[in-house]
């Protein structure tokens, strides 16, 4: 049974002086499916993203696939095993009163919060490279640092492989995230048209159930300014469905 939580968190009340000002409120929706992006990086592909593409002071539009790794012990020999698609689709203007960039800062903010927010509970070690995975192949003499295995080893003197002996090169973390999360401006209660949705599919969804922390995420948030705070409400009012 699929759960919809029409429960809205409100992080932060306006207060009559703020609402005279005509404060910006900003709002987050994110989806109750969780997606397995394994080992993705969320901030380079999301908030560097979002930044490194021409023309980004009034608008985003990019739809690309990275092949990532969610193995606990991937051998050499292994290719990633998760493909993960990334779609980002944000735009952003003048709007009264706000600086140039106030409104896309403050959406790629709050966005990346509360996707963060979501993904670090769910972060499992991906160990690749590894070495020793079977009783006929041997391990290398490490020239650098190694994740795993030995006593040189930088984050675990064990790996997670089915032989104890086997030795890993790489450690990274793997996570879930929303299938999609989407952030808009509000002023006085009247929608703006600035806005930015990030959509994540992958050929391993992993289940329901990111509506169980929104709890979490809204005390997390609730101090939260993401703009200038002569501009901006403080906190951010997050939906889960």
């Amino acid at each position: 049974m699929k759960f919809t939580s029409g429960i809205l968190v409100t992080l932060a009340a306006l207060t009559p002086a703020a609402l005279a000002a005509g404060k910006i409120k900003v709002e987050v929706r994110y989806t109750n499916e969780m997606v397995d992006v394994g080992n993705l990086d969320l901030f380079h592909n999301t908030w560097q993203k979002i930044y490194g593409q021409p023309g980004n002071q009034r608008s985003v539009l990019t739809d690309n696939t990275y092949g990532t790794s969610s193995g606990m012990c991937m051998s050499w020999a292994d290719n990633p095993d998760r493909n993960v698609r990334v779609k980002i689709n944000g735009q952003w203007g003048r709007v009264r009163g706000l600086g140039p960039h106030d409104s896309r800062e403050a959406l790629v903010q709050a966005v990346y919060k509360v996707l963060s927010l979501n993904a670090d509970p769910t972060g499992y070690n991906v160990y690749t490279n590894c070495y020793g995975t079977t009783w006929q192949e041997g391990v290398p003499r490490w020239k650098g640092s190694h994740a795993c295995g030995g006593p040189k080893a930088t984050v675990s003197s064990k790996c997670m492989c089915s032989i104890g002996s086997a030795q890993c090169e790489f450690h990274s973390w793997g996570h879930m995230v929303p299938s999609s999360i989407k952030a808009n401006l509000y002023r006085d209660g009247v929608l703006l048209a600035d806005s930015l949705i990030i959509d994540f599919a992958s050929n391993k969804v992993a289940k329901e159930g990111g509506c169980g922390t929104i709890g979490k995420i809204a005390s997390a948030v609730a101090g939260l300014l993401p703009g200038p705070g002569s501009l901006f409400a403080t906190g951010i009012d997050v939906f889960c469905s």
